[in-house]
């Protein structure tokens, strides 16, 4: 990315992998240490540059067109691309979300994700200065909770991998599914129940809650809709910062709501999902060839599959791009038959593969749940699971083995995004080994085989 994008300075704050990261910098970048961050060799300290320099004088004015910033894409199908907005663009932005979600000075948000990412830099940084709104910043993963608990956010955005595990920790804190349930039951006690959980979590004054980024279950949907805590899904992209959204009011759970304010949706013949707006960026920086791909007449073509159902929400189908062909020589779409995975409990990611393959196989990284089960249990649970799944589906895409992975798919090893999307391209070569191993050892439909990586490693 710094490559890429020409830049010459860089902002540190603190931060515990320095060394790592200056021995992955260019040489010639000049580094300003941000107040209160201890930054070896920084060539300039935030504190001292100001007290030495007077401001600029005079209001700069800027045209609509100039840029205001450049926003980069997480990555999940190549190298990042550089998002470019217009101060108009941006304008355009955080009228329609700030409309949309009818923000108001008294909203409160936190912020816990990178700025440089686009929903925090769309739905916080910018949406926050359209209507005024307060904003707190989370220190670390270590003070989240304690943070949450200071801010008590209004406007709150979570993936649902966040939700679930937010999910996991009220059940841990009250015995169970079950003992829950009874407390719910009890006319008595649900509402004192309810608004313990809100408050545990930070969220006692919350009135949007939103998830995306993956689909969210539905059963995770209706278990926060049974304390009175109705998750939003939504969906947008670098590309384009105003897409659809659910809202507390007008909302329909496994759907990603309807476009946001000033914003038009439509499907194309080949079932792509195109948005336009105002809102959308003006091109990938240095990239002109795809951005003529991606923005064609002011559509952003989003390289998403979707429909449109009779009362106007949007529902996405796969990617484009992300449909392989099997040995067969027919295509699969992935996305719906993970989706068909993604409320198990004990499962955390998803991804299914299988270019080339005879069969499609099923990669899994467990949830804490799914790590704390018996393996041999877990085996014949994922077996059950898939034949159950395998029923439902045409006879090219079901599933003749699902790899259980031995290890977290993280940013760090490559196989997910920074943004917890995963990487389909990078799982299936990590994997690609275990597949083949898989179908010379009897793999099929028939009898899904249930593969753990570690075992594989240990011999």
């Amino acid at each position: 990315i710094l490559e890429h994008s020409g830049a010459r300075v860089l902002f540190v704050g603190q931060t515990e992998n320095w060394d790592e990261v200056r021995s992955a910098l260019p040489a010639d970048m000049k580094i300003i240490a941000l107040p209160f961050a201890e930054v070896a060799g920084a060539d300039y300290n935030w504190d001292n540059l100001i007290a030495a320099h007077e401001p600029l004088a005079g209001t700069p004015t800027r045209s609509g067109s100039d840029e205001i910033t450049t926003i980069y894409t997480s990555g999940s199908t190549g190298l990042p691309k550089g998002v470019v907005y217009s101060f108009e663009g941006a304008g355009h932005i955080v009228r329609n979300l700030g409309q949309t979600f009818r923000m108001v000075e008294e909203d409160r948000l936190i912020s816990y994700l990178p700025l440089a990412h686009g929903f925090e830099r769309a739905a916080i940084d910018f949406m926050s200065m359209y209507a005024g709104c307060t904003i707190g910043f989370n220190e670390n993963q270590a003070t989240f909770s304690a943070d949450m608990q200071t801010v008590q956010p209004t406007f709150f955005q979570c993936v649902p991998r966040l939700w679930s595990k937010f999910q996991e920790a009220v059940l841990k804190k009250f015995g169970g599914q079950a003992e829950l349930d009874a407390m719910l039951a009890d006319p008595d006690r649900a509402a004192m129940v309810r608004a313990q959980i809100k408050q545990s979590l930070g969220l006692a004054e919350g009135r949007i809650l939103t998830t995306g980024s993956a689909p969210t279950p539905l059963p995770l949907h209706a278990w926060y809709e049974a304390l009175d805590m109705p998750l939003c899904e939504l969906y947008g992209q670098s590309e384009v910062l105003s897409g659809t959204s659910n809202l507390p009011w007008d909302r329909k759970p496994g759907t990603l709501g309807k476009p946001t304010r000033n914003t038009e949706l439509r499907i194309a013949d080949n079932g792509e999902i195109l948005i336009k707006a105002k809102a959308v960026m003006t091109g990938y920086l240095h990239e002109p060839d795809k951005s003529a791909e991606t923005l064609v007449d002011g559509w952003i073509h989003t390289g998403d599959k979707g429909d449109i159902d009779e009362d106007g929400f949007l529902k996405i189908t796969g990617r484009v791009k992300e449909i392989f062909k099997g040995a067969k020589g027919k295509y699969v779409a992935p996305l719906p038959i993970e989706s068909r995975f993604s409320a198990h409990k004990d499962l955390d990611q998803m991804c299914l593969v299988g270019n080339g393959l005879p069969q499609t196989v099923l990669l899994v990284q467990l949830s804490d749940i799914g790590k704390g089960t018996d393996r041999e249990r877990l085996e014949a649970e994922l077996r059950r699971v898939t034949v159950e799944v395998n029923a439902e589906l045409d006879s090219h895409t079901r599933i003749a083995c699902v790899i259980v992975s031995g290890q977290d798919w993280s940013s760090e090893n490559g196989l997910i995004t920074h943004t917890m999307k995963i990487k389909r391209a990078a799982l299936e070569k990590h994997y690609a080994a275990l597949a083949e191993k898989a179908f010379s050892s009897g793999a099929s439909v028939k009898t899904p085989l249930v593969m753990f990586e570690d075992d594989q490693l240990s011999g």
